[in-house]
């Protein structure tokens, strides 16, 4: 174990095993908690985004109702008007605008149907790694907490040296204000 001399003194345990001079002295801890925080960190954020993905899950809702609703138009006999025909016919080509128009929905609905499902993969598979996630940061988190263990006989060691010192100084200064109070009374 490193000398308790070279490393300052905090009032609580949990700020002292924090303290840069504290780390550099146990270099086991500081990879231990390094360890935890990232594994922590990465389980946090794996959470975040399958909660965040899950709850606000609105890809392409928005154009999925449109086309559905403009397919379901064209299935009850709704026509295009006449200014829109004639540009489809002459800018884009199109001889009849609904047929082609209603042929096209499908795969453009179906393409944006696969893309949805594809973000739901991706909610899948980050839930597929939170359990070992889990595991991981439980098994980090006892490491950590093992070589937290190990260095707080140090901390207490250090304590009890602060606490005698501030009972020295305590009793120092009892002493000189004794002395002084002696010293003035004898000059009167």
């Amino acid at each position: 174990m490193t000398e308790t001399t070279n490393l300052p003194f905090e009032e609580y345990f949990h700020q002292w095993r924090n303290l840069k001079e504290v780390q550099e002295a146990y270099p086991a801890y500081k990879k231990a908690n390094q360890e935890h925080d990232v594994v922590r960190d990465k389980l946090n954020e794996v959470t975040s985004n399958v909660q965040n993905k899950t709850q606000y899950s609105t890809t392409h809702d928005v154009a999925l109702g449109i086309l559905n609703s403009i397919k379901l138009d064209f299935e009850c006999g709704t026509t295009v008007g006449n200014k829109a025909s004639k540009f489809a016919a002459k800018y884009l080509g199109m001889w009849s605008v609904e047929e082609t128009l209603y042929e096209n929905l499908e795969e453009s609905l179906e393409a944006l149907r696969a893309a949805k499902r594809a973000d739901f993969r991706k909610i899948i598979e980050l839930e597929d790694q939170i359990p070992k996630l889990k595991a991981d940061e439980e098994r980090t988190r006892k490491l950590w907490i093992m070589e937290s263990d190990k260095i707080k006989p140090v901390w207490e060691k250090l304590k009890e040296e602060h606490e005698a010192s501030e009972e020295k100084e305590r009793q120092q200064k009892i002493q000189d204000d004794s002395e002084n109070n002696n010293t003035e009374e004898e000059a009167e």
